[in-house]
């Protein structure tokens, strides 16, 4: 194994074969990706809302002390039970006040218009008795009736708002209603702008700077600009605030995600996906508590906020990627990683345990190219032609990513003979040639491990000059000895030291030579690698479709049950509820029948449950909301699938950044899902056909990307680019035997 892809997989089955720690680590991880992101993302849903309003009345017609619905019912146009919300009947005053003489009296009271107070000269009824009082209501709703206009016009008043369902929400708060109406959907929209820039920033920081400090630091940030936005002094302020804190939701959510799934062993990384998807519908459920038992809006700002100082614990919690140590070359490290969480279980590692899995593996894969190549040709020596290797080596390795050699079955097809003779010929003698040095060099340090210590040394470092040179003929990789990338490796260990605990000084000359040896090189990768190897960049545009169509389905279902004509709370707490089963259903399915067949039937049915709400009438609201939550079930369990999906279909020098850029995509077309909701305006259930046809073909586009179900996770570029290269379409899972899957566990 080239990529240290089973080596990694053996330690973390090691480290946690036993204890709990990393259980609790593990659900740390997952929490700290769901419920901040939970709260972040939907608090808006009722921060933002609109209650039901109407047309202030006139400050002169407040001070005749009517009953407010009955001033409603004589200045507000009704149609079908359902008052107007911008418009309302002017008054003449003076007939109104000439019509009162006998029953008012003139007096100065003290207004509010706005945020504003002022002083009014008016007339208020004179306080009169039971029957008295009534002739005055009477006589009062006979001249409002005659000094108001014939035709209404828009609001000069303000407005008054229900208090049914909301005491105060930011609408309420600045009047965004009617010819403002469009500010809180284009601030919810503009939150999706901030998470489209903060998707690059953090995936490129976090394949750069490591998984660790980049969590760390979207904690420092994140927390206090959420407490802050509670603070506005004006609606612009908050959309301000909202778009900083919409920097870090995506990255937020898929951070603690990849370095849960880096860190647990194989059995592990399908629970990621789902744990993370459950917490996030319980979020949802304890944020509709939460507005429900509070119904102010800065209150439930407050209490979706500051609780979450507390992720500043995670410091002293959470550890680095051992998987992204590995392929920055720092093998020493990502063995700490292992030791640590080893002792928190209670397990005891030695030091070097890592790199002596690593040597067994490479013995055995030796071994068994060996034999391979032994079946094929009967000998590995005796090849006289040396020359040979010479002409055709350079061309085997800069096409190793272009073909997947397989010299077995290139020779039973029977393709161009010669060329086949020739490459055969060429694998065989660098294969010979390392075991056959190796095996030299094992002689030479046995001979004089007791009498020169200097050669002993150097025919060590020959070894692991000759394994490098060898990886790196493997791997599309840059060279670990460069010295100007060894000095930017220090640079950025030295920059990041302060997000790493050290607990105990270990021997650095120790861990130098152990990264030196071992390592594959600091593998960098970038995003426009991603373009480069036609396999990656195809699973990655696929991968980026499925993400912005469930995206947009999965977000909009959720902006959407005020629209479903049942309470807000209501709707929002049953959507949170329903998608709890989801995920565990989703695990059960895709643990025993793959990923990509599960996704396709999932989204396909969901789907399908949006679109069957066109056939109900709007007369019969549950039938819309009881297809609308099934379709959302079957969403929001089809995202838990591509969730676990995408991590491992990515190899994880590019994880973190080839999400970012697919979620920077998703991010842009997440931007519509405000005014797919404001399509309800024209038929209720016309955003359930858009989200339903959208869902639809994601499952159709899903069935084009390779299974990964029982797979390694692929580790460097040359992983990503082999894998899944040959499988069929309508292939199914391949399950291993259960022998191999406990051995690998």
């Amino acid at each position: 194994m080239s990529s240290w892809t089973k080596e990694l997989d053996e330690a973390a089955v090691l480290a946690t074969k036993a204890g709990h720690w990393h259980v609790v680590l593990f659900y740390m991880l997952c929490a700290l990706a769901a419920i901040p992101t939970s709260f972040l993302v939907f608090s808006q849903v009722f921060t933002n809302a609109t209650p039901v309003h109407w047309c202030a009345p006139a400050p002169e017609l407040e001070t005749l002390n009517l009953p407010d619905e009955l001033i409603r019912n004589l200045t507000v146009p009704e149609h079908d039970g359902v008052f107007e919300s911008c418009q309302a009947y002017t008054l003449d005053l003076k007939v109104l006040f000439e019509e009162l003489k006998e029953y008012a009296e003139d007096r100065s009271v003290l207004v509010r218009e706005g945020n504003a107070l002022r002083v009014v000269s008016t007339q208020q009824l004179v306080p009169a008795k039971a029957q008295e009082r009534e002739l005055q209501i009477s006589k009062a709703v006979e001249a409002i009736i005659k000094a108001r206009s014939e035709e209404p016009s828009p609001c000069e008043n303000g407005w008054r708002f229900s208090t049914e369902h909301y005491q105060r929400t930011l609408v309420t708060e600045f009047s965004l209603v009617c010819d403002k109406d469009w500010l809180p959907r284009t601030g919810n929209t503009l939150f999706w702008v901030g998470s489209i820039f903060g998707n690059l920033v953090f995936g490129w920081m976090s394949d750069r700077s490591g998984r660790r400090p980049t969590i760390l630091f979207m904690i420092l940030l994140e927390v206090p600009l959420a407490i802050a936005a509670a603070f506005p002094n004006n609606y612009w302020t908050y959309v301000a605030l909202r778009i900083a804190g919409g920097l870090f939701f995506p990255a937020l959510y898929q951070q603690p995600f990849i370095l849960a799934l880096e860190l647990m062993p194989p059995r592990s990384r399908t629970y990621t996906g789902i744990v993370v998807g459950m917490l996030f519908a319980s979020g949802m459920c304890l944020l509709a508590l939460l507005a429900y038992a509070v119904k102010d809006w800065f209150h439930l700002s407050l209490a979706t906020s500051v609780p979450f100082i507390l992720l500043y614990g995670y410091y002293w919690l959470i550890p680095e990627s051992p998987r992204w140590l590995v392929g920055r070359g720092r093998i020493a490290e990502a063995e700490k990683v292992f030791r640590n969480l080893a002792r928190m279980n209670g397990i005891d590692l030695p030091r070097g345990f890592l790199v002596e899995i690593h040597k067994k593996n490479k013995e055995e894969d030796a071994e068994a190219e060996v034999t391979m190549l032994r079946n094929v040709n009967g000998h590995i020596t005796g090849f006289p032609e040396l020359q040979e290797k010479k002409d055709f080596v350079d061309r085997r390795i800069s096409n190793m990513l272009t073909f997947k050699p397989d010299v077995a079955k290139r020779f039973s097809e029977g393709v161009d003979q010669n060329k086949e003779e020739h490459l055969e010929r060429i694998i065989a003698l660098e294969v010979a040639e390392i075991v056959n040095k190796k095996a030299r060099l094992k002689k030479e340090r046995e001979s004089i491990r007791d009498m020169e210590v200097l050669k002993e040394d150097e025919s060590i470092n020959e070894e692991s000059q000759l394994n490098v040179e060898a990886r790196q003929k493997a791997t599309q990789t840059e060279p670990y000895t460069k010295p100007g990338n060894t000095l930017r490796r220090k640079s950025l260990q030295l920059v990041t030291k302060i997000f790493i605990r050290g607990d105990e000084e270990d021997d650095v000359t120790d861990n130098q030579r152990m990264d030196e040896q071992n390592s594959e090189g600091d593998c960098k990768a970038s995003p426009l690698d991603v373009f480069r190897y036609p396999n990656i960049r195809k699973k990655f545009f696929l991968l980026t479709f499925n993400w912005v169509a469930l995206g947009v389905v999965y977000n909009s279902l959720s902006y959407n049950t005020p629209n479903l004509g049942v309470d807000d709370y209501l709707a929002f707490f049953i959507g949170g509820v329903v998608e709890l089963p989801s995920y565990f259903i989703a695990w059960r399915c895709m643990d025993r029948f793959g990923r990509r067949w599960v996704l396709c039937l999932f989204s396909s049915i969901g789907g399908i449950s949006c679109l069957s709400c066109v056939f109900v009438p709007e007369t019969w609201p549950w039938i819309t909301v009881v297809l609308a939550m099934f379709g959302r079930l079957f969403i929001a369990a089809s995202f838990a699938v591509f969730y676990v999906q995408i991590g491992e279909l990515l190899p994880t020098v590019l994880r973190a950044q080839a999400m970012g850029a697919s979620s920077f995509i998703a991010g842009l077309g997440l931007l519509a899902c405000p005014y797919i909701v404001h399509l309800a305006t024209y038929a209720r259930s016309l955003p359930l056909i858009v989200m339903g046809v959208l869902s639809v073909m994601a499952g159709v586009t899903s069935l084009f990307l390779p299974e990964t179900l029982n797979q390694p996770l692929p580790q460097t570029l040359g992983d990503g680019e082999m894998f899944g290269r040959n499988f069929k379409l309508l292939s199914c899972v391949e399950h291993r035997r259960r022998s191999s899957l406990k051995d690998l566990e």
